[in-house]
């Protein structure tokens, strides 16, 4: 049944794409918050904030093919999409935090939510597209993108306001960013519940056994995008990067507010623009950059181009983000789109533990240049062998 459309977008896609516009508002905030608090008001050292940055991201991911098996098998996304939804609203529990363990145990119940969701509604949004798939993930991830510059905005008042504008993250500054995620994520509770529809197509029970089910090209792009994933460590470390070069909280706060507002304004049009041009052109010059940027990262000590290269880096996002999802749809049939989603999202994300580790240990090894190269160089391998191979 064609779903009614709002603003050129079937209601669905919309839904979705303004439930991670209200997601990023607070979720992202959090997240960028979290690894200030654990090295200035915990003490943690960067290997520890490597290993919760990467247990949280990467070992939930674990669930993502449960997910979107079942999704496949069930022809029901919204289920899962709101109990992955209610489960995310655990983050706020770290108002509470006083201790790194209780830390890891809220980011992996949060991210749980996250990977017990994501396939199902990039599933959702791949079928609800009718053949538009780089236009509707465009919106999903310029909206997604969109919320993260509202959320950082607001918490660059908030330390302004309660942290008076100060160097290092105090607990005060901590919990009243925590309380900014409360209002969104009820928000958009409220609208999964009420306003998603699922879509149904005719499926053949797809079965867990991988063997050529997916086709050849879904798993070379699962190979290399493993293989850019294994260098593309927490963004934690481009924040601590930023506060060791002499950026003031409020600072990093506009800081990341731009970088995600690069990453929205070019979302939208180069996701569509892969709907015309092909999805390979953008991932493979996405991953080119994102190898300049993290090499000059390695080099960077003054502020100016610090800064710069943040926006930089947003760019990166925009090439990659939609057009990544938007190939999945076009090389998987629709029946199998719920645990193809599944498969690459979990494989991207459990490889955030050993690369955010590995970062965090050549950090405080050697030093952070050093961390800053490993990842360039793993991406530039990456976007060669797409580049020839795919």
């Amino acid at each position: 049944m064609e779903q009614k459309k709002y603003f050129g977008f079937p209601r669905n896609v919309l839904i979705l794409s303004i439930v991670s516009f209200l997601n990023d508002i607070g979720g992202e905030t959090v997240k960028r918050t979290i690894p200030l608090y654990l090295a200035n008001v915990l003490g943690v050292k960067t290997t520890i904030i490597g290993l919760i940055e990467g247990v949280g991201e990467a070992v939930p991911h674990l669930l993502q093919p449960i997910a979107g098996n079942i999704t496949d098998r069930t022809q029901k996304r919204k289920p899962l999409i709101v109990a992955g939804q209610a489960l995310r609203s655990s983050m706020l529990l770290l108002f509470f935090a006083t201790s790194w363990p209780m830390v890891l145990l809220l980011r992996f119940l949060d991210r749980s939510g996250k990977g017990v969701t994501t396939a199902p509604r990039d599933a959702l949004i791949s079928i609800s597209s009718r053949g538009h798939a780089g236009r509707a993930f465009g919106l999903n991830r310029a909206l997604d993108n969109a919320g993260a510059v509202v959320g950082m905005l607001a918490a660059t008042i908030i330390i302004a306001a309660v942290g008076r504008g100060a160097f290092m993250m105090s607990t005060g500054v901590f919990r009243s960013i925590v309380l900014l995620a409360a209002v969104p994520l009820v928000i958009s509770l409220l609208l999964l519940v009420f306003f998603i529809r699922d879509v149904p197509v005719v499926h053949h029970h797809p079965r867990w056994v991988l063997h050529n089910q997916f086709g050849h090209k879904y798993y070379l792009f699962l190979f290399f995008s493993f293989l850019f994933a294994l260098g593309n460590s927490s963004d934690a470390f481009l924040i601590l990067k930023a506060q060791g070069a002499g950026l003031t909280l409020w600072q990093i706060f506009l800081l990341l507010a731009g970088y995600s507002l690069v990453s929205s304004l070019s979302g939208f049009p180069l996701a569509n623009l892969s709907d015309r041009v092909g999805r390979k052109k953008l991932l493979v010059a996405g991953w080119f950059l994102y190898s300049l940027v993290y090499f000059l990262f390695a080099q960077a000590n003054a502020i100016g181009l610090i800064v710069g290269l943040f926006f930089i880096y947003g760019l990166y996002y925009g090439c990659t983000e939609g057009a990544a999802k938007a190939l999945v749809s076009d090389v998987v049939d629709q029946e199998r789109q719920g645990m193809a989603y599944g498969v690459y999202n979990m494989v991207v994300g459990v490889t955030l533990l050993p690369a955010s580790l590995l970062a965090g240990f050549l950090w405080q090894t050697f030093a952070p240049s050093v961390a800053f190269t490993f990842s360039a160089g793993t991406a530039f391998v990456a976007a060669i062998g797409l580049l020839v191979f795919l």
